[in-house]
């Protein structure tokens, strides 16, 4: 069996004296999607906030590529990892394609990198947005060219918080789509969260289905049984 990407220990995280957040022990594997589902305050955002290093003050251990990830920093993380939060503050001064090209640029400063940014504005079709300074966006505007950007910058493992949010039943198939090659093709870990993981039923690899901090349940899907598109 190949080697996990992430295992996870005895994860525990208190806040005024109540365990929110309590994982004894999973792995998460390389070129996969695993979709952390759950109601309201069911720990969704926390877990993710835990395993892209938002949040350090957890209990027990999680192991990323053999190393814990407490002894790395932020910054040489972050060289692998890329994070769509919930919230986002809009830089005030970027333009949308200075920010793309900006993310592209945190991870790869090669000469594929004016090809990985044509290649997303395409996908995503974001050609018009491109002139505009990212401050004037619409919020629906801004996910969408947030997502875009750190999709573009292939990172090895892609964070996205409550995937549907500000996205129309159009989008969220495109970028279903989009996501399903990055995982199957270009071996991207996607670890996302979703309060409707039935909108992404041609994506998921790995549901984990969350409540009050706890794993309850955990279905795999095979790409075969999908209705690929």
């Amino acid at each position: 069996m190949k080697k996990p990407i992430y295992r996870i220990n005895n994860l525990s995280y208190i806040k005024n004296n109540n365990t929110i957040l309590n994982i004894k022990n999973f792995e998460i594997h390389r070129g996969t999607c695993y979709m952390i589902s759950g109601n309201m305050a069911s720990g969704k955002t926390l877990f993710i906030e835990t395993l892209s290093k938002k949040i350090n003050s957890y209990q027990g251990d999680i192991i990323y590529n053999d190393k814990n990830l407490k002894s790395y920093s932020v910054k040489k993380y972050y060289n692998d990892v890329a994070v769509v939060s919930q919230v986002s503050k809009p830089p005030f001064f970027k333009g949308v394609k200075e920010f793309i090209k900006g993310e592209i640029s945190k991870r790869h400063k090669d000469a594929t990198s004016e090809k990985k940014f044509e290649n997303i504005v395409t996908m995503m079709d974001i050609k018009y947005l491109l002139d505009k300074k990212v401050r004037h966006l619409t919020p629906s505007q801004f996910r969408w060219v947030d997502l875009a950007s750190k999709i573009a910058s292939y990172p090895k493992v892609l964070f996205i918080d409550e995937l549907e949010l500000h996205l129309s039943k159009k989008n969220m198939d495109s970028l279903s789509k989009i996501l399903y090659r990055k995982c199957n093709y270009d071996g991207v870990t996607l670890i996302a969260s979703t309060q409707n993981p039935d909108f992404f039923s041609n994506l998921i690899s790995v549901n984990i289905s969350l409540n009050q901090g706890r794993i309850t349940k955990v279905r795999s899907f095979t790409h075969k049984s999908k209705k690929r598109k």
